[in-house]
């Protein structure tokens, strides 16, 4: 399996999607860079003003970066397994003494750990040019570690997804159910935000409040974008981005994270199940 790790994160630096994703996260940081340098010159002074101001550029920076994260996710797992079953190159692995759980761990490892190390230094990235830019919020080391783990979590529910549905599908369905069941997270965690600030207004709002944590459910990455924020702009008792449409809202709970631990081993399950089961 530690063999086929390897095999497949070499694979991954030899793609010709991943030259593009870097092409792309060099423009995005370079936009994104000159926008908040920009911004930050007529920032006010009081904290009490530059503070929210500075969490909202950061918050919008790790929205945009958590897209491309997954976008990167998408393209490189969508045809793990059945690109490989379809160029037959599969069948040449499996005449190997290898079982066919070890191929999925080895394809999930291998891929999580190139998407993991990107991740985070694109995490990292927003946070040092909004400090080197003029941010004026303090985090600490606590802050940035918990954050970053559940930054690094996103990508990992989404590739155990994917390679769920290259175990059963063909790589064009795989990447067309990854990108929906994304943008379904992602619409139902707007409804909820909107049904959260409906809700602070005193009117019921839990028709959209449910549709949110329902999505949630079926698709947990939006939660734990949201729980990130939290812990990363929580300082004490306050929430700074609560209000905010971006990652705001109410806080997941811990049994969120517990589901959303649960619901990546199940899936990944499901996805070696499949393939042990697929006739190749």
């Amino acid at each position: 399996m530690i063999t086929l790790m390897k095999y497949t994160f070499k694979e991954m630096l030899y793609k010709r999607a991943l030259l593009f994703v870097l092409l792309l996260t060099v423009a995005f940081l370079a936009l994104y860079g000159f926008g908040i340098r920009e911004a930050y010159k007529d920032l006010p002074k009081l904290s009490t003003l530059a503070v929210p101001i500075s969490s909202e550029f950061i918050s919008i920076g790790l929205y945009f970066a958590a897209l491309i994260v997954a976008f990167l996710v998408i393209l490189s797992s969508a045809g793990a397994l059945s690109g490989d079953i379809e160029s037959g190159v599969m069948q040449a692995v499996l005449v190997k003494p290898i079982r066919r759980w070890e191929v999925v761990l080895g394809k999930f490892c291998g891929i999580g750990l190139l998407v993991s190390s990107y991740a985070l230094i694109l995490f990292l990235s927003i946070l040092f040019l909004n400090k080197a830019f003029g941010a004026r919020i303090v985090f600490n080391f606590t802050q940035i570690f918990y954050s970053a783990l559940l930054f690094l979590w996103i990508p990992i529910i989404l590739l155990s997804v994917c390679l769920w549905g290259s175990a059963r599908m063909s790589t064009l369905g795989t990447g067309i159910m990854a990108v929906m069941l994304y943008g379904f997270a992602l619409i139902g965690g707007w409804l909820e935000r909107i049904g959260y600030l409906i809700s602070l207004g005193g009117r019921s709002a839990k028709g959209l409040i449910n549709a949110g944590i329902i999505s949630s459910l079926i698709m947990p990455t939006d939660a734990l974008y949201r729980k990130m924020n939290s812990l990363l702009f929580s300082s004490g008792e306050v929430y700074l981005m609560r209000n905010n449409l971006l990652g705001g809202g109410a806080e997941p709970s811990v049994y969120m994270l517990i589901y959303a631990a649960a619901y990546t081993i199940f899936v990944l399950y499901m996805a070696a199940r499949s393939f042990t089961l697929r006739d190749i």
